[in-house]
């Protein structure tokens, strides 16, 4: 009986021209699995990697070839949450012709989850390998759908579940750890609000985080607990109303000191006031030149 706080489980299915012997390899193999579903796949050690310095425990429950496979399935870092289950079934379509018969239609049901974060974060993760399986199965052509994501240098493109892992990470450091606990509650309402407006870059080590709208960076983040402004870049957004939005920001910061002309200010998060801080980001992404 499925618990009342349990969410929806992820479902899906595909349909493809190949046999369930090949689909059954490629849902099983460690080798396979690396070329659709993880850039990182150790089956010896049940690990599976989605993101680098973020391992998974893929532990192989049962199965029965060419027809079904299922594994448990959950983050080592997840907090407070139980192990999910994976199951992945392949159905013949029809008569069987040569090898390939009318094709398969594979199923996907991924349940367990008690987290929405968590749960929406594997389901564009699914969406996104089953259409790299789908390459694989019909063309036997590798296309890797984390070679898709959209990085800008060292960071790649991030979700607020990766946001939230940064902050995750922050937290687990030593050093000023009461004084990082209310930076990380300041910086999750931040994050939470302006999600809608822009998009996140975070660096692969998780150590900083950038905000972006309108193809510019509004802020960015560090694990040590400080929102770094780099004032120059909102010149193309505000051009002659920098130094207005400038004086504003100090302003409603509790008269905080700030240098428009240096290339980076490093301001502690406890230090801001997440409200305004929030309204005056919306006000610069949305703000339009004469």
């Amino acid at each position: 009986m499925r618990r009342l706080e349990e969410l929806a489980p992820i479902e899906r299915k595909i349909d493809v021209l190949a046999s369930s012997t090949r689909a059954y390899r490629a849902i099983t193999s460690q080798t396979e699995l690396r070329k659709w579903w993880a850039p990182r796949v150790i089956m010896a050690k049940n690990i599976v990697s989605h993101k680098p310095g973020k391992d998974m425990k893929m532990i192989l429950v049962n199965s029965r070839e060419n027809e079904f496979v299922r594994y448990k399935f959950y983050g080592l870092d997840w907090k407070d949450h139980p192990e999910t289950t994976i199951a992945i079934e392949i159905e013949e379509k029809g008569v069987r012709r040569k090898d390939k018969g009318e094709g398969i239609r594979i199923y996907i049901y991924h349940e367990g989850w008690i987290n929405e974060e968590y749960r929406k974060e594997y389901e564009e993760i699914w969406d996104k390998a089953l259409n790299s399986l789908k390459i694989l199965l019909t063309e036997e052509r590798v296309e890797h759908w984390w070679g898709k994501e959209k990085r800008k240098g060292d960071f790649k493109s991030a979700t607020l579940q990766t946001m939230k892992e940064f902050l995750n990470k922050m937290e687990e450091e030593t050093r000023a750890k009461k004084e990082k606990k209310k930076a990380s509650k300041i910086l999750w309402q931040i994050f939470q609000a302006l999600d809608p407006y822009g998009e996140w870059y975070c660096k692969d080590s998780y150590t900083e985080i950038e905000f972006y709208a309108r193809g510019q960076k509004i802020f960015g983040a560090q694990k040590s607990g400080q929102i770094i402004m780099s004032w120059r870049e909102l010149d193309p957004i505000l051009g002659r109303s920098l130094q207005d939005f400038a004086d504003r920001f100090s302003i409603e910061q509790n008269n905080l000191e700030i240098h428009v002309g240096q290339n980076y200010e490093r301001i502690p998060a406890v230090d801001i006031i997440p409200e305004l801080f929030i309204r005056w980001c919306i006000d610069v992404i949305q703000y339009k030149q004469n």
